[in-house]
């Protein structure tokens, strides 16, 4: 089961996943469905574009990702290894990344 945290300060573990998004916005609804239901053992951090501006402002800086919403970002070793915008934020999409068939 994924573990949602909302993120507060400007401060992120080395490997997560960040999920920006908008409350006024109906493709950020149906992304935020979709990474409600994820299968990971990933903590993901949730951010309101609008309401958090500055922090998601310093995620593209820091990280180096153009900002879009909805969008999520998965993070290994402190840098973004895969990132997903619009409809591409899609449960099944995600998990084939995360959880990898052997």
């Amino acid at each position: 089961m994924s573990t949602i945290i909302p993120l507060n300060d400007m401060s992120l573990p080395a490997e997560c996943l960040v999920f920006k998004h908008s409350t006024a916005c109906g493709v950020s609804a149906r992304a935020a469905r979709q990474v409600e239901a994820l299968q990971t053992g990933l903590p993901i951090y949730w951010v309101n574009v609008r309401e958090q501006r500055d922090i998601s402002n310093w995620i593209a800086r820091a990280y180096q990702v153009t900002h879009e919403s909805p969008q999520l970002i998965l993070l290994k070793d402190g840098k973004p290894e895969k990132v997903w915008n619009h409809f591409q934020v899609n449960r099944e999409l995600i998990e084939k990344v995360l959880n990898p068939a052997p």
